[in-house]
C-alpha cells in the first residue's frame, strides 16, 4: 500500500515535471514506461507531491543502483562500442559506491535495506530485454536508449527526495548522488 502511495506521489511529480510523451525501449514499439512515468488515473493536474516514505525511496534507490549494475556488468560483455563498454565500466564503479553509501545512509536512517539482488517486475522485464540482443549494434541502441531512461528517473527520484525527504542522511545521500546521474546522462549524450 505504501509503495502504491509513493509511486503515486512521484508519477504525480514526473507529470508536471517531464514531457508527457512516454520513452520506449531498445525500439521495440511498445511502452516500456515504468510505474513511476505513468499517472494514476484521477489525479488532479497540479497535485504537489507529498514526502516521499523512506522505505520505498531506500527500496527504489537500491533497486534502481543494482538494475544498473547488472547492465553495466552486461554491457561489458555484449556492447560493440568501445565508448559504450568504458561508459559501463563509470557506471559500474559509481553504482557499486552509490549503493555502499546508501546502505550507510539508509542505517543511519534508521531504515532496512531490501536484501539480496533481486530486481523488482519492471526491471527484470527491462534486463531480459537487454539479454535478448544478441547482435552488438543492436545491444548498444537498447542500452544507450535504456540508460537515458532509467538517469532521468534516478534524477527525477535522487531530487525529489533531496527537496522534501525527510531524513537527513538520505538527502545528503541524494544530493552527493545527483552530480553522478548527470554526469552520466552527459556522457550519453556526448555519444549520440
Amino acid at each position: 500500500m505504501r509503495t502504491a502511495i509513493f509511486i503515486g506521489a512521484l508519477a504525480t511529480l514526473l507529470a508536471a515535471t517531464l514531457p508527457a510523451q512516454a520513452q520506449t525501449t531498445g525500439g521495440q514499439g511498445s511502452n516500456q514506461a515504468t510505474p513511476m512515468q505513468q499517472t494514476p488515473a484521477g489525479s488532479p493536474a497540479g497535485v504537489r507531491a507529498a514526502p516521499l516514505p523512506e522505505r520505498e525511496f531506500v527500496a527504489a534507490a537500491a533497486v534502481a543502483n543494482r538494475y544498473e549494475i547488472q547492465t553495466a556488468e552486461l554491457a561489458l560483455s555484449r556492447a560493440g562500442d568501445t565508448k559504450l563498454k568504458e561508459f559501463a565500466r563509470t557506471i559500474l564503479t559509481d553504482h557499486k559506491t552509490a549503493l555502499e553509501e546508501l546502505e550507510r545512509a539508509a542505517r543511519e536512517a534508521d531504515v532496512a535495506m531490501p536484501t539480496g539482488s533481486a530486481l523488482d517486475q519492471t526491471h527484470a522485464t527491462k534486463l531480459a530485454s537487454l539479454e535478448s540482443r544478441k547482435n552488438p549494434a543492436e545491444f548498444d541502441q537498447a542500452y544507450r536508449t535504456d540508460q537515458v531512461q532509467v538517469h532521468r528517473q534516478t534524477l527525477t527520484l535522487l531530487e525529489t527526495y533531496q527537496r522534501i525527504g525527510a531524513k537527513e542522511s538520505l538527502r545528503v545521500w541524494a544530493a552527493k548522488t545527483v552530480p553522478a546521474v548527470r554526469k552520466h546522462l552527459e556522457m550519453l549524450n556526448a555519444m549520440k
